[in-house]
């Protein structure tokens, strides 16, 4: 990147008179738009260096304004129809796809995650950013004739507290981590300390202290059943989904989610709500 440069967190709407012609993505992905107001088309940028328009998959002669995609962490659905109004055949997909094998898509919905989906297939022509919701008509709101293909936007390696809306205190990993496991889990008044850090990366709830993760004891699901810390195995007990309604399941059984349960509070399965904070 040469010339003059400028440095945004937060979404733009009008950039400045002076085009900007290359872009580096220092952390999470942003949108880039060819018209003011963050409207026309979109350009999807991840983490890394874009010398030009064309390495960020324009073709326009300038990018008018830009926003930050927000983080989602949930696990990726999406279901296409081939007629308007969710009828007709469905096909879901939870991983990308360089083409659709003919499959004319008609109306969309998204039910978790953030995906790109583009006009053509392997991932060419137009692309749009697709949050979780619903498109009845897809030809009459995007002005495409179907999706050519569609790719999950995954997020970086971050580290993330986990915040209960019912007691605001933060998941914290207690302990030296010496002994035999399991260790503790437990919630606690946020402090900016390591342990109560944590990295989601394939299903998985990491501690940044010792690495543990977060795990079902026992590897059965039922109601109270007890959360802790345990080596990484990589088993379906220690597999999570964080939903978009706020919940964390267990992979064991979707139906129970993270609680906590008494005094000092315990971590368990039952049914509590939490706010993932980016670090």
């Amino acid at each position: 990147c040469r010339g003059e440069s400028r440095e945004y967190e937060h979404e733009e709407v009008t950039l400045p008179p002076q085009a900007a012609m290359s872009f580096r993505v220092i952390r999470g992905s942003w949108i880039l738009f060819d018209e003011e107001g963050c409207s026309g088309n979109q350009f999807v940028l991840g983490e890394g260096f874009y010398p030009d328009l064309i390495s960020c998959g324009s073709v326009t002669t300038s990018i008018k304004s830009l926003k930050p995609v927000p983080y989602s962490f949930s696990d990726p659905s999406i279901s296409l129809y081939s007629l308007d109004s969710f009828e007709g055949l469905e096909m879901v997909a939870v991983t990308s796809m360089e083409r659709l094998d003919g499959f004319f898509t008609q109306s969309v919905r998204v039910n978790s995650g953030t995906w790109v989906v583009y006009e053509y297939a392997g991932f060419k022509g137009r692309q749009m950013l697709l949050r979780p919701g619903d498109i009845p008509s897809w030809g009459r709101d995007s002005g495409w004739d179907t999706v050519g293909s569609l790719h999950v936007l995954r997020q970086p390696k971050m580290y993330v507290r986990l915040r209960n809306r019912a007691h605001s205190s933060v998941l914290t990993a207690e302990g030296a981590f010496t002994g035999p496991a399991p260790f503790t889990a437990s919630l606690s008044p946020a402090c900016g300390l390591d342990t109560q850090l944590w990295v989601f990366t394939a299903g998985m709830l990491k501690s940044k202290v010792g690495k543990m993760c977060l795990s079902v004891v026992g590897g059965k699901a039922s109601p109270g059943a007890r959360v802790a810390l345990w080596p990484q195995l990589g088993w379906q007990h220690q597999k999570w989904s964080l939903n978009e309604n706020g919940t964390i399941s267990s992979h064991l059984d979707h139906n129970l989610v993270l609680d906590i349960k008494g005094e000092p509070h315990r971590v368990v399965l039952g049914m509590q709500y939490w706010d993932i904070e980016v670090v």
